[in-house]
């Protein structure tokens, strides 16, 4: 296919709420629209606008439907509105019914026939091919696996994401092999559920996968995320604590620390099953980074079932915890068919009482990092033109009195410690 010219090349503009697997399939969607001849612009000066969306809670919904009202009198006969992601999938044409201004739901991943469409539609004149500029930064983010074939009662990744895909080793590190090509330093495996990660020809999971990950030359850093307590591999940890280039991250979600809302939730484990994994982890990697979600206020969660959630986030010291109130989603198990009976004064209660205990461990942590130097690959700039990057822990590190280029890893000194963030100079 022969690209526009500059002068002729139509352009676009993809926004994107909810997780980094959306995030990965929006680069995928802006690289294929690149290659083209599409350029990517800010969404005043676009023809072609498409939302990747969420709806894993209600929050996201909305915004999206927000979005496409503004977007109302964006929307011209010369531009096109497109959506994709996961409330795609919830709500199909319907959208189209209720948003009149929506030209096309896509299905997650299948964007060839649009782009096509679009060729088409726009009808370019030809002229010399512009270069395809690389789209990969510091960090890629590289889908591994899709889809879930967990059936949590509050989670409605399985009907929109569909059961389990994983993607064969080889491809793998080709894409990933490719991003370094790029410009590349770090790669993240992404998956709803990466631990579920299996090769579709044997050649094993996500640990075999991650050891032929890190030896491509040029990688300095990969990471993986999200991980399921019930799925965790044998191994996985073993090959985590041995590595120079895997990061010891680990994103573990928990959701409850009641063994009786668990089963509500039709998680897989106890907590004691749970806490046993986190021993294990920090015996192997003591200075281990563990992040983890949490709902609160799930259907029939009384106080005492609260406080054994509380009890477990005060035990184990978690350097991050994502904190929701529960809300019902249609078309869950909890959704259609429990009672939604914490009352909402109370579900506000128990997270503002869980976001002030973990305020309190999380800046405790972060100062025992103060007189310590740490590894940072360098990711770019912040809005004061300060260069910052991440901890193999995956800790926010401010770089002072220094310029070192994003891709760059450097050592420094941890002179400061602040909520979220680390700062100091350069070792000697």
């Amino acid at each position: 296919m022969t690209a526009p010219t500059r002068t002729s090349a139509r352009t676009f503009n993809v926004w994107t709420i909810g997780c980094q697997m959306n995030a990965a399939d929006s680069e995928n969607l802006s690289r294929k629209l690149l290659a083209a001849g599409f350029l990517e612009t800010d969404l005043e000066h676009a023809d072609v606008a498409v939302l990747n969306t969420c709806c894993v809670r209600q929050a996201s919904e909305d915004k999206v439907y927000s979005k496409l009202h503004e977007l109302r009198a964006w929307k011209s006969a010369d531009r096109v509105i497109a959506l994709t992601g996961c409330l795609g999938v919830k709500e199909g044409e319907r959208l189209t019914s209720r948003f009149p201004q929506l030209d096309a739901v896509l299905p997650i991943g299948q964007y060839d026939g649009f782009i096509g469409d679009l060729e088409a539609r726009y009808d370019y004149s030809q002229g010399e091919p512009l270069p395809l500029a690389g789209r990969t930064g510091v960090s890629h983010y590289v889908n591994v696996i899709e889809g879930c074939n967990h059936n949590c009662t509050f989670c409605i990744v399985p009907r929109v994401r569909g059961r389990e895909r994983s993607f064969a080793i080889p491809e793998l590190v080709e894409r990933c092999r490719q991003a370094v090509a790029e410009g590349a330093r770090e790669v993240v495996l992404l998956g709803q559920n990466v631990d579920a990660y299996r090769d579709p020809e044997g050649r094993g999971g996500l640990a075999s996968l991650l050891r032929e990950v890190e030896g491509i030359e040029g990688l300095r850093r990969a990471r993986f995320m999200t991980s399921h307590p019930r799925d965790l591999e044998p191994g996985l940890l073993e090959v985590m604590a041995a590595s120079e280039v895997i990061c010891r991250e680990l994103q573990l979600p928990f959701q409850a620390g009641d063994d009786r809302v668990l089963k509500r939730m039709a998680r897989g484990y106890l907590a004691r099953d749970y806490r046993g994994i986190i021993e294990r982890a920090r015996a192997l990697m003591p200075d281990l980074g563990i992040a983890t979600d949490v709902i609160v206020g799930f259907p029939g969660e009384t106080e005492e079932m609260y406080l054994n959630t509380r009890k477990l986030v005060e035990e184990v010291e978690f350097d991050v915890v994502h904190i929701a109130m529960y809300s019902p989603r249609p078309g869950t198990y909890a959704g259609d068919k429990l009672p939604d009976d914490v009352p909402l004064e109370e579900k506000r209660r128990r997270i503002n009482d869980l976001l002030a205990v973990q305020k309190e461990i999380a800046g405790r942590k972060t100062a025992t990092w103060v007189g310590r130097t740490v590894e940072v690959l360098v990711e770019g700039a912040d809005e004061l033109g300060r260069p910052f990057g991440r901890s193999r822990q995956g800790k926010r590190v401010l770089v002072k009195r220094a310029l070192p280029a994003p891709g760059t890893v450097v050592r420094v000194r941890v002179e400061e410690a602040f909520p979220g963030q680390l700062a100091g100079p350069l070792a000697a």
